[in-house]
């Protein structure tokens, strides 16, 4: 049951459930948990309902991270302890109360509290990528071939930095993690050049493997995922026998990227360019690849699926237009854009299918689905 959650420990890690149980324990020294029924007196699931609130106020006011938290975060933090807390305890944290109490404070926090400004992040744009990567990477140098490869692979294939590179704490797992034995090079009869790549979408379930294949098309006059890769593996060649157990991509000392790590080459490849390194992550790949098919007229349908967001389209689309979701990595890598005064990004939030996407002050606010979102924030963070 831990293992059916987003961080494999029932909820446990999640940033608003650890502040959750430091803030009853450190500072009011009470229980972090109750075993609150439709029964239980009123009073006792008022209590429960006020100690929420307050949590809510200390966030808000204490900023306990070090930064201003914003009123956004802090009901997704409301949401991954409620959640936590009946997935761990069975029992709901206030009983059967209908938390309109709490949902009423955030949004009064929002209003009387000076909210942080929404972090601007840009996408990196094709001929940017393009032209940091020769400038910066020495092509005949098997880590800088390593780098050059991962991030057009990951531009081209509209990655999220853990589908290419693992988390801080995280360790090197074959069954998860991209590895040489997942990237096949094929040839087409007019000899267009492609590789298949087996990856795990990142917001797959803990258990899944890798079941996802990516199929990228080369010839783009920008970016070329799969010459890069074929240089790759020229480069920094592996054992056939050690294929499966070595990282796709890899420092000279063997070890897999880190999400930090692409953070800080990306920054440090548009600082060269005398862009505002601040404004770019790992993150920035993949909207920056998204960006770029827009920029092309592709269909929103296409972008869903070569994206993987989440859509009923995916299933129709790989099924009746494989040639297309083909040729999508060669369509990025020879678009090149600019995006309205880098503000204008694409992002997962603009992939909401109307299903998925909920009114503001909803009560699905404060649903499971949030949870991922909250940890994301905090990982750009």
């Amino acid at each position: 049951m831990a293992k059916a959650t987003a961080d494999g420990a029932g909820g446990a890690k999640a940033p608003g459930v650890r502040w959750y149980v430091k803030y009853c324990v450190i500072v009011r020294g009470v229980n972090p948990f109750t075993r609150l029924t439709a029964s239980s007196p009123l009073e006792d699931k008022v209590a429960a309902e006020e100690l929420l609130m307050d949590f809510c106020i200390w966030l808000a006011l204490c900023k306990p991270s070090g930064q201003q938290i914003s009123a956004k975060t802090i009901s997704k933090y409301v949401s991954q302890t409620r959640a936590w807390h009946l997935r761990t305890f069975r029992t709901h944290l206030c009983g059967d109360l209908d938390y309109k109490q709490i949902r009423d404070l955030v949004k009064a926090i929002s209003k009387v509290i000076a909210q942080p400004a929404p972090r601007k992040r840009w996408g990196v744009r094709t001929q940017d990528l393009a032209k940091a990567i020769q400038s910066c990477l020495t092509a005949d140098k098997p880590e800088e071939a390593n780098w050059a490869a991962a991030l057009q692979v990951a531009f081209c294939g509209l990655l999220r930095g853990a589908e290419f590179a693992m988390q801080d704490g995280e360790t090197f797992n074959p069954r998860r993690h991209l590895t040489r034995a997942d990237v096949k090079f094929r040839t087409a009869e007019n000899g267009e050049r492609s590789v298949l790549i087996r990856m795990r979408p990142a917001k797959a379930a803990p258990g899944m493997g890798k079941w996802v294949p990516l199929e990228l098309c080369g010839g783009g006059t920008l970016l070329d995922p799969v010459a890069a890769l074929e240089r790759l593996f020229a480069l920094d060649y592996v054992p056939p026998e050690r294929l499966a157990t070595t990282p796709l991509f890899r420092r000279g000392s063997g070890e897999a990227f880190k999400v930090r790590e692409v953070r800080g080459m990306v920054r440090m490849l548009m600082g060269s360019l005398g862009l505002d390194a601040s404004k770019f992550g790992a993150h920035s790949l993949r909207i920056g690849g998204a960006t770029a098919c827009l920029a092309a007229d592709m269909s929103p349908a296409t972008i869903r699926a070569a994206g993987r967001w989440a859509s009923d389209v995916f299933i129709l689309y790989t099924r009746a237009n494989r040639q297309s979701a083909r040729r999508v990595a060669t369509v990025i890598g020879s678009t090149p854009f600019e995006d309205t005064e880098r503000g204008v990004f694409f992002d997962d939030d603009l992939m909401l299918t109307p299903e998925r996407s909920t009114a503001p002050g909803s009560a699905d606010d404060f649903g499971d689905d949030l949870i991922e979102d909250a940890l994301a924030d905090e990982e750009a963070l």
